[in-house]
């Protein structure tokens, strides 16, 4: 029977089909009545093909006793399951009000950006709905704004439990197939790993990056586009796509989309209480963040600046230990004047080795870590310096340890030749040395130089792009370049993910 042959047609002689409310790859929802309880309800009937796929029917079924158990005001409850001959059907509450991406889709076309408060409410809400499931054995595996439902008093309602997995129950499915939608897939089911409640929280950062940026993080034109990025691509800066969100919600977003699920959350009660307890009053406007987490990243750190010294001669210094007119006046004279002539020294002396430099282009001036690549006369290319993997001791800024790099690397090696900008986009050119780029197989691992050249790969923990070809590389444009990033590195991987020690270089970034 088609959709509309429903409408006005009685299930098992008792729930009358009002009206279509939606419908989706494994069933159509309806408005309809229970006339026996006098209530509104939602039915939920199953697409005739997978009702002749006996596998499906019983899962369908196990899960729907699973879900009927679960009684929490965040989770729509489950009345009934029943089959009306070949038409296998669930009984709902019916929840009025609007999904979360039909408020989400009217806040866009305002232009505008849901309030804090409003997306600190619902997400926790939803957290207090899967912490309730997860206790009882049940992952979601496809929370999205579509499977939210907002209540006219506000109160976030978590639907479909549809494709939710139960932990220690039968497996339906075969080994690998990936199940949820790709925007808001985690990495770990994209790669066809066991699962577990971490997909959610991986799912419940998806949905708080959209809510507070307006867009969710990864787009792309097509499904596997959408889910190598998310398994691949570094998380763009939320930051610059709404400079008004309190850095405390950009933290738990980017905690809840780390890479590696080691890192995120370690339930959705953590996760709750972060959002709860996140301080929504800080200004966005003038603090710094780190760079976005990627790749197992780390969740970025906000940084406030230090306060200014007061300029007014009247008011001193601002930590209220500055004297009146005459004291300020003095203070900069003891204390700021001597500063301005050590740091006008400096400067001139740093302006004097930068001329003497480029008078003497052939003696580079190096660093005390860093030792130039020698480049061909022939050649205009940016400087390049060969990376090793030696650990950066824990105060130090992550920044790569340098060695000069020959002329013919010795395989195996990925060498940066080059870097263009096109539009907004990083076009690198480079080489690879005693092996071809592939994957599965040996690769490249490319990445900024905030990351320590020891986490870019497994078993580290800093944001790369895994890159099997072809030429030239082109994955990161530049709202991907972290806050602090002078240069792009490469490194040669193993089909593993592991990094070969001293086996790439970096580039100054365009």
């Amino acid at each position: 029977m088609g959709q509309s042959g429903w409408i006005g047609h009685a299930l098992s002689d008792r729930y009358r089909i009002e009206s279509l409310l939606g419908q989706g790859g494994m069933s159509a929802v309806y408005k309809g009545t229970d006339p026996n309880l006098r209530r509104t309800v939602a039915i939920k009937l199953i697409h005739s093909h997978l009702s002749e796929d006996p596998q499906f029917v019983s899962r369908f079924e196990e899960e729907a006793a699973a879900v009927a158990q679960l009684k929490h005001p965040n989770i729509i409850q489950v009345y009934d399951f029943d089959n009306d001959g070949d038409t296998y059907y669930m009984v709902l509450e019916f929840v009025p009000g609007e999904t979360l991406q039909a408020r989400l889709r009217k806040v866009n076309q305002g232009n505008q950006h849901m309030s804090p408060e409003d997306v600190r409410r619902i997400v926790a809400g939803v957290c207090d709905a899967l912490e309730y499931a997860h206790k009882r054995g049940m992952i979601h595996r496809d929370v999205k704004p579509a499977n939210v439902m907002i209540t006219p008093e506000g109160q976030p309602v978590l639907m479909d439990f549809g494709i939710a997995k139960i932990v220690g129950g039968k497996q339906h499915t075969a080994t690998g197939n990936v199940i949820g939608t790709a925007s808001y897939i985690s990495p770990e089911q994209v790669r066809g790993e066991t699962l577990d409640a971490r997909v959610d929280i991986y799912a419940l950062g998806v949905m708080l990056f959209e809510m507070l940026s307006g867009r969710p993080p990864f787009e792309g034109d097509s499904a596997m586009t959408v889910m190598m990025k998310h398994v691949n691509e570094p998380v763009p800066d939320l930051t610059q796509l709404n400079p008004d969100v309190p850095p405390a919600l950009v933290e738990v977003t980017m905690k809840a989309l780390e890479k590696d699920r080691n890192r995120r959350y370690g339930s959705t009660a953590e996760m709750a209480d972060a959002l709860r307890s996140a301080d929504l009053t800080a200004e966005a406007t003038g603090l710094g963040t780190a760079s976005p987490a990627g790749a197992g990243g780390s969740p970025p750190r906000t940084m406030r600046p230090t306060p200014p010294a007061s300029r007014s001669g009247t008011g001193g210094r601002r930590d209220g230990s500055g004297a009146g007119a005459g004291g300020g006046r003095m203070a900069w004279l003891a204390g700021g004047g001597l500063l301005a002539v050590v740091l006008g020294c400096v400067v001139i002396g740093g302006v004097g080795l930068f001329l003497y430099s480029r008078m003497n282009s052939s003696q580079a001036v190096a660093a005390p870590t860093l030792t130039d690549t020698p480049v061909s006369a022939t050649t205009q290319a940016p400087p390049t310096t060969a990376l090793t993997a030696t650990v950066q001791p824990p105060s130090a800024t992550p920044e790569a340890s340098l060695t000069p790099s020959p002329t013919t690397p010795a395989g195996p090696f990925a060498r940066i030749d080059g870097i263009h900008l096109d539009g907004n986009r990083y076009i690198v050119d480079y080489e690879t040395f005693g092996y071809t780029e592939a994957l599965p197989g040996m690769h490249v691992h490319f990445f900024f130089n905030t990351v320590p050249p020891e986490q870019a790969g497994v078993p580290g923990s800093g944001p790369w792009y895994v890159w099997g070809g072809p030429r030239p590389f082109n994955g990161y444009s530049l709202s991907d370049k972290p806050s602090g990033a002078t240069q792009m590195c490469a490194l040669a991987a193993n089909p593993n993910h592991t990094v070969v020690a001293n086996s790439g270089n970096c580039v100054d970034l365009p």
